[in-house]
């Protein structure tokens, strides 16, 4: 049976090549469309092999345990994906360019394990390990799928995707036992264990992802802003424990998508549970299962300068400002309750109910008019007195929207409320003193009761508008985030014997040396070697956090620095002032014979934006 199906997999791929060739005949007698050639960037941040020699080596031994060639090219993309794509022609007959993509978001939300096991899956896509015909199938099923796709004259498109249909639909059977192969691969890197809860952390990764991009990120772009620390944002997102909770509800359960009809892979309950039969058998036999690797992130070298270089060429072009999140939030906050907020006036205005302010519709509540207010609300009309029910309850929900965010857009144009980040939120709206308040679920509430209605009429009249003596004189600050990740260092400065200065994703720090650092850099120095590598190599030995908690670490995070003004002049000498906004300040000199790691001013000018000045 397997033979008979090989043999016939191989006559539907002869018979695609010539519907091919049909389909470049008819594309030359057909009347021309006008059409641009593009020669597109693939997209992503390239990785070289120089930049990355870890990651590379790791890659080139999963590719020979998958027997397969590894790829040509690396890209970092900003997406929650990991593919090994190729440039074929002739339906996938012959092969180019090999490209592996790895998305941010795996490497922040899955263990260096997990990571293998998903690239060892997608290797094995192209592995003739089992059977050669396997990857030629799959390299042919994306082929025919994309050439399907990008058909638009009628005379060669029904007839190309009839054959696409009945070729998709014959091979499945075998694309689905090169998938199988593809998780047996995996389960074979990193433990079956590993690979059935890569398998259920996908969809959860995929789902805090688009939360992250719809409910954070788009809120700002409609305003022209952009978030800073874009990818460590998502991190946050994730560490927020009511996210958490329900990321953990997705693993348990992942959803079944509906698959495409070019989609070539079992059902995904299908796949973790055969991984999971597997893991059973592994511990049954003793194995270990425990997962000790660390975060996938830990596979490139410097990852938050890789990070930053990607979130800089993402929105290149884009024209959208950069902003902290904080910031993006309290103005999206604040507009959206504007605008709900003028919706509820208008309809009020429109429905001749004077007046037309938040007061207004709270003295209706308060006096038991409801109706006036809840007529404003369409419902489309039913008899049933249980649907009649439903109806007030809709109608009572969508006023207690519009109430609650016209109060709120009250008490921030009095200055009496503020919206500020959540990452369980995506904002929230709280007092001069802090206290997180909730003007839609008291109107709900109010909505409900005219007592109650009363009772939230005089909290928004009593609510003071200026701070009281304690929150006035409260000085003390939430502490900063210590640094989590170097992007680059710079060394010797002069001052004080040797110095050097390191970028974090977090701010900056200035390292005094120890007497252990003097003498090795004395030592480098009597054997020919360079003092300000051996810096930077001891300094990037330690973690941020820790360094940064030493004596000998100055630390200044980005949104206290007030001012950096970098000089360079035609003598090779270089200095850069710096302005913190306590008004202490740091001037270091170097010059051109120091070392540098990392893209250290492109990441100064990337966090200080206006507050970074080069002469």
């Amino acid at each position: 049976m397997r033979t008979f199906r090989a043999a016939l997999t191989v006559s539907l791929l002869a018979g695609a090549y010539v519907v091919a060739a049909f389909v470049l005949v008819g594309q030359q007698l057909a009347p021309r469309q006008p059409r641009t050639r593009t020669t597109g960037d693939p997209g992503g941040l390239v990785l070289t092999e120089q930049e990355q020699p870890g990651l590379w080596a790791e890659v080139r031994q999963l590719a020979a345990t998958a027997g397969t060639r590894a790829p040509d090219e690396i890209r970092l993309v900003p997406e929650v994906n990991a593919a090994v794509s190729e440039e074929t022609s002739l339906l996938g007959l012959r092969t180019g360019t090999r490209r592996m993509f790895l998305g941010v978001p795996l490497l922040q939300g899955l263990s260096r394990n997990q990571l293998h096991a998903v690239l060892a899956h997608e290797l094995g896509h192209h592995s003739t390990t089992h059977t050669r015909l396997g990857a030629l199938v799959h390299r042919s099923r994306l082929a025919i799928a994309e050439v399907a796709a990008g058909l638009s004259n009628p005379l060669v498109k029904r007839p190309f995707r009839t054959y696409a249909r009945i070729f998709f639909s014959l091979t499945r059977p075998l694309a689905y036992a090169h998938e199988i192969d593809a998780d047996r691969l995996s389960a074979r890197v990193a433990g079956a264990r590993t690979a059935a809860v890569t398998l259920r952390t996908l969809p959860a990764l995929d789902a805090a992802w688009r939360i992250y991009l719809e409910q954070y990120v788009e809120a700002g772009t409609h305003y022209g802003l952009r978030p800073t620390r874009f990818f460590d944002n998502f991190t946050h997102l994730m560490s927020e424990p009511e996210r958490l909770e329900e990321l953990g509800r997705i693993s348990a359960a992942p959803p079944e998508v509906a698959a495409s009809a070019y989609d070539s892979h079992p059902p995904l309950a299908e796949r973790i549970a055969r991984l999971e039969a597997m893991a059973s058998a592994e511990e049954a036999d003793g194995a270990d299962g425990a997962d000790k690797s660390g975060n996938a992130a830990s596979i490139l070298r410097y990852p938050s300068q890789n990070f930053l270089a990607l979130e800089d060429k993402t929105f290149a072009g884009s024209g959208l400002t950069p902003a902290p999140m904080a910031e993006i939030v309290t103005v999206a906050g604040a507009r959206a309750a504007a605008v709900n907020a003028e919706t509820l006036l208008n309809a009020m205005r429109e429905n001749q109910i004077a007046p037309a302010t938040v007061r207004g519709a709270l003295d209706l509540i308060a006096t038991g008019d409801l109706d006036r207010l809840l007529d404003m609300v369409e419902i489309e009309s039913t008899t049933a007195e249980a649907a009649g029910e439903r109806a007030f309850e809709e109608k009572r929900k969508v006023i207690a929207r519009l109430l609650g965010a016209a109060i709120a857009h009250e008490l921030v144009g009095e200055d009496k409320a503020r919206y500020e980040l959540s990452w369980a939120g995506p904002w929230r709206l709280v007092d001069i003193a802090g206290q997180e308040v909730d003007p839609e679920n008291l109107a709900y509430e109010a909505l409900g009761s005219p007592g109650y209605a009363a009772a939230l009429r005089a909290w928004v009249h009593q609510l003071d508008a200026k701070a009281d003596t304690e929150t006035q004189t409260k000085a003390a600050a939430e502490p900063s985030a210590p640094p989590d990740g170097y992007i680059g260092a710079l060394a010797p400065i002069s001052g004080d014997g040797f110095r050097t200065l390191l970028v974090t994703d977090t701010g900056l720090m200035l390292v005094k040396p120890s007497g252990s650092d003097r003498l090795a850099t004395g030592f480098a120095s009597v054997t020919a070697g360079s003092p300000g590598r051996t810096l930077i190599q001891r300094a990037l030995e330690r973690p941020p956090a820790e360094l940064a908690a030493t004596a000998n670490a100055a630390y200044v995070p980005w949104d206290q620095i007030r001012a950096l003004h970098l000089k360079q002049s035609s003598s090779g000498r270089r200095s850069a002032d710096i302005t913190t906004a306590s008004g202490a300040g740091w001037s270091l000199r170097w010059t051109d014979a120091a070392e540098s790691e990392g893209h250290i001013w492109p990441a100064v000018d990337h966090y200080l934006g206006r507050r970074f000045t080069v002469d």
